[in-house]
């Protein structure tokens, strides 16, 4: 019994001291708890606050997931060699070399794929799922591939300088080339010339062309799945060059049909996977076979040793391209189709211009005319000389065909 009324003694005498003891702490730190429970309801409410603010919503990020060969970022004054897993912010000018390609990923389900020897910029607004992601193709080409259908509040644009391309779910490519002149199918001469090239692997795509002068040439065309259209505006003129015509898949370059080869894993394309494969199998070959021939050549071509005493004249000769309207087997979507779709506006990103950025000293205006004025700028758009291209007859164009109102792109 005296046991037990020690030890309950000595219980109660240290919880004593140890309360004693924990409140001398509590009373010598007291300011230091104060601020740590000031600094955590900080914490909850700005998280509080950044939620109800951003809806829960992940910020969008833009970066490059693959990439061969050489490709370079822009970004201000600065040109940085871009590398995998490279970040890209709003406005980075992406640039790739001959023989360079570069797979840029968007909120995981959406992707570019720049070709070589292409040159373009992103603006985006920050929030994943939502917003406007706008691509500016200034040279060479690109395939967009977008995987889910965008949300109500979300739109993505392609523009060229003379063309916006618009879709809420689809794969499609666009290619630019600037000519200084070019011979239409009516072979009438063009000055100053801008071509935009789209084709549609899936879905329906909304273009909108427009004049020299940047304002809609004529009201949007929709341009179906497994059809192509080409877009000139020049001095002279604004048309379609063709409008929904068959896609020749051999006659696209390795690299493309690789990548929708790609996209093809991932989204179901117009096109089925055996005939992209043989496509890409015979560009392949075909490919292979140049390079051996240009490789025999050249073998051949330094075991031979010419001499001569004469004097020597030197002869040059200018081709003529003709280039010809992809052929249609099936004319049920040929020609032209008009939209009642809203007319959209054409605007860029608000900060400084890609076409300044890149050396244009022409800055005090956006024209058309301003971008091409002088052989510098011209260099931006092409590294070889411009030459005069010959179309072929004008394609018979079938009957218009109207499009309910209601028509909504997928």
């Amino acid at each position: 019994m005296t046991i037990m009324k020690t030890a309950v003694k000595n219980f109660a005498s240290g919880f004593t001291s140890g309360i004693k003891s924990l409140s001398k702490v509590l009373y010598e730190n007291i300011k230091l708890l104060m601020v740590g429970m000031i600094l955590i309801l900080m914490i909850i409410a700005s998280a509080i606050l950044l939620s109800l603010y951003f809806g829960g919503d992940v910020v969008r990020e833009l970066a490059v997931s693959e990439i061969t060969g050489s490709a370079y970022i822009t970004r201000g004054a600065k040109r940085l060699a871009a590398g995998k897993n490279a970040k890209l912010m709003n406005g980075d000018i992406l640039s790739t070399d001959k023989n360079s390609t570069v797979r840029i990923s968007l909120d995981d389900d959406k992707y570019i794929f720049v070709e070589p020897d292409s040159m373009l910029y992103i603006y985006f607004t920050d929030i994943a799922g939502e917003g406007d992601i706008s691509v500016n193709l200034s040279r060479g080409a690109a395939i967009c591939e977008i995987n889910e259908k965008l949300k109500k509040k979300a739109s993505f644009t392609f523009k060229t300088p003379n063309s916006i391309v618009s879709v809420r779910g689809t794969v499609f490519r666009v290619k630019f080339d600037y000519m200084e002149s070019y011979v239409d199918y009516n072979n009438e001469a063009l000055n100053n010339v801008m071509i935009t090239q789209v084709q549609n692997f899936n879905g329906s795509v909304n273009l909108q062309l427009y004049d020299s002068d940047k304002y809609p040439f004529d009201l949007p065309k929709l341009l179906v799945e497994r059809t192509a259209a080409q877009m000139i505006t020049a001095d002279e003129a604004c048309q379609y060059g063709y409008l929904n015509y068959d896609i020749d898949l051999g006659s696209l370059s390795e690299e493309t049909l690789h990548e929708m080869l790609r996209a093809g894993n991932e989204k179901q394309l117009a096109f089925t996977h055996d005939e992209i494969n043989y496509a890409y199998k015979r560009v392949v070959e075909e490919n292979r076979r140049l390079e051996t021939m240009t490789e025999t050549t050249t073998e051949t071509s330094e075991q031979i040793v010419i001499t001569t005493t004469m004097p020597t004249t030197t002869v040059t000769t200018e081709e003529s391209v003709t280039t010809t309207p992809p052929e249609s087997e099936d004319d049920s979507f040929g020609g032209t189709l008009r939209s009642t779709l809203k007319t959209y506006e054409y605007t860029t990103y608000s900060g400084i211009k890609w076409w300044e950025i890149t050396g244009n000293t022409n800055t005090g205006t956006d024209d058309y005319d301003d971008w091409f004025s002088t052989d510098d700028e011209l260099a931006l758009y092409s590294e070889t000389e411009s030459e005069t291209v010959t179309a072929s007859a004008e394609p018979e164009v079938p009957d218009v065909y109207d499009v309910p109102e209601d028509f909504d792109i997928q």
